[in-house]
């Protein structure tokens, strides 16, 4: 998910009974205003229990709000990066941090969790998966298992066949 289809988001995208959030739009910092996706073309995220449960909190405070999240102010001049480094800074933590490496680290914990590569993809909205081959890289899942049958002890130990070395 873009920081701009976070900043489009809508209660009427949500669907907690089937746990599924529809992205068509996205907010454009340029246009000043929410247009479709990047691509165009909409998509469906999974919402696992523990974003169910920050998502019901949300529309609990939030009661008739339009949006899931408050439009900072900020956020409709494509300031989003620096709202999220201000409050990383304020809870003391000096990272560089931009929208899109929040996506990125989705991408790559979601991998790291055995998720498969081509749902995380489409998720995300991405088309080019030689691209997406970093993130594949990043959570390591591409070697993920390789030496699991791989035995540097042999099965049966004969304490017989050890040499002793001086």
């Amino acid at each position: 998910m873009r920081s701009g289809e976070l900043h489009a988001l809508k209660w009427s995208d949500i669907d907690l009974d089937n746990k599924i959030i529809r992205m068509t739009k996205s907010f454009n910092p340029k246009l000043r205003g929410i247009k479709s996706t990047k691509n165009s073309d909409w998509r469906n995220a999974h919402i696992s229990a523990d974003l169910e449960n920050v998502l019901i909190e949300l529309k609990n405070a939030r009661g008739n709000e339009e949006f899931v999240l408050p439009h900072l102010t900020g956020w409709d001049g494509g300031y989003v990066g620096t709202i999220l480094r201000n409050f990383l800074k304020s809870i003391g933590i000096e990272k560089y941090v931009n929208s899109h490496t929040l996506r990125a680290c989705f991408a790559t914990h979601v991998l790291a969790s055995r998720a498969e590569a081509t749902q995380v993809m489409k998720m995300g909205g991405r088309a080019d998966f030689k691209t997406f081959q970093i993130y594949v890289r990043m959570a390591g899942v591409d070697v993920k298992g390789v030496t699991d049958k791989f035995r540097v002890m042999p099965k049966v130990f004969d304490a017989k066949n050890v040499i002793k070395i001086k």
